[in-house]
């Protein structure tokens, strides 16, 4: 066992390597447009970047206040952020289950059973991943270019194919989601967690699905802001940066060797961006992640200060 776990993360730690080889290949062979390039800050757009990055973090902590609250616990707005938000920094902890036990931890704090706070958890990864997804995919047929040859390995149609998936998937969840919480049942029990009762009303199921599409594009609109506080602007349209940050953050995410999906999102948004932002591209995505990790220290701080 203890073989097979020190190969393991051997593995991860290959692979984070060569993904972050590849990322040093996309700024080093664009390293001279780098640095020829006119930077510009804008710090209107910066600021305002940071303040409704940091609005999509309450956003989705309210999602998951009304999750929580189906079973039962209600939660002030101030408590639920607090909870969702310090939990959620796990991710950048290797092996992803991290954020699961911290939701635990702190929601058996506010009184919350683990079975319920561990479905609560499952339940976020079932409704938030595919709409996020969504929104890329919706964004692509809007914006055709954000599907480049190397992510449209489907054919020229293929943002219509995926588009036709993630909505049979959204109507799936939302249409019967008692189905979608026998799926994150079979996941608690995976995890060696225990199963939860839970009655999900298809309006409510709505909701949060309509929910999260929404914080998603709001994250994307942040990062748009973002890349023109720092850029002139020109290139890259508000609908086609909420489809690449959308795709690029989900891809790192679910990169379960990835902490906090550093590397595969870099490399992801670096190649999604080149057809707006050329050369620089790749500077972008790296400058993202500084950008990300400012507006996650900030909110961690607001976090703290809510009182236990």
């Amino acid at each position: 066992m203890k073989t097979k776990k020190t190969i393991l993360n051997l593995l991860k730690i290959a692979l984070t390597l060569v993904i972050l080889y590849f990322l040093y290949r996309q700024v080093a062979h664009h390293w001279q447009e780098i640095k020829a390039y006119q930077w510009q800050i804008h710090w209107s757009y910066l600021i305002l970047s940071v303040v409704v990055g940091i609005g999509t973090f309450f956003i989705l902590s309210l999602i998951w206040r009304k999750i929580i609250a189906g079973f039962g616990h209600k939660l002030s707005v101030t408590k639920a952020f607090r909870i969702f938000y310090l939990s959620d920094l796990g991710r950048y902890i290797p092996g992803k289950i991290w954020p699961l036990l911290g939701v635990l931890y702190l929601s058996q704090k506010e009184g919350i059973p683990p079975e319920r706070a561990g479905a609560s958890f499952v339940l976020v990864q079932l409704f938030a991943i595919p709409a996020s997804f969504l929104v890329f995919v919706l964004a692509a047929l809007i914006e055709r270019r954000v599907l480049v040859d190397q992510v449209a390995f489907l054919g020229d149609r293929s943002a219509y194919l995926i588009t036709a998936v993630m909505v049979v998937v959204s109507l799936v969840i939302i249409l019967w989601p008692q189905k979608t919480l026998a799926l994150g049942n079979v996941i608690l029990r995976r995890l060696k967690r225990p199963e939860a009762v839970f009655t999900l009303d298809k309006k409510v199921a709505l909701i949060i699905f309509l929910g999260y599409s929404v914080a998603w594009s709001c994250y994307g609109t942040a990062f748009w802001l973002f890349v023109r506080g720092v850029t002139d602007g020109v290139g890259l349209g508000l609908i086609a940066a909420i489809g690449v940050f959308n795709a690029a953050y989900q891809v790192g995410y679910l990169m379960l060797f990835a902490p906090g999906g550093f590397g595969p999102r870099e490399l992801v948004m670096g190649v999604m961006l080149a057809p707006f932002l050329g050369p620089i591209a790749s500077a972008v995505a790296v400058a993202a992640r500084l950008w990300a990790i400012v507006i996650e220290g900030l909110a961690a701080l607001l976090a703290l200060t809510v009182r236990k």
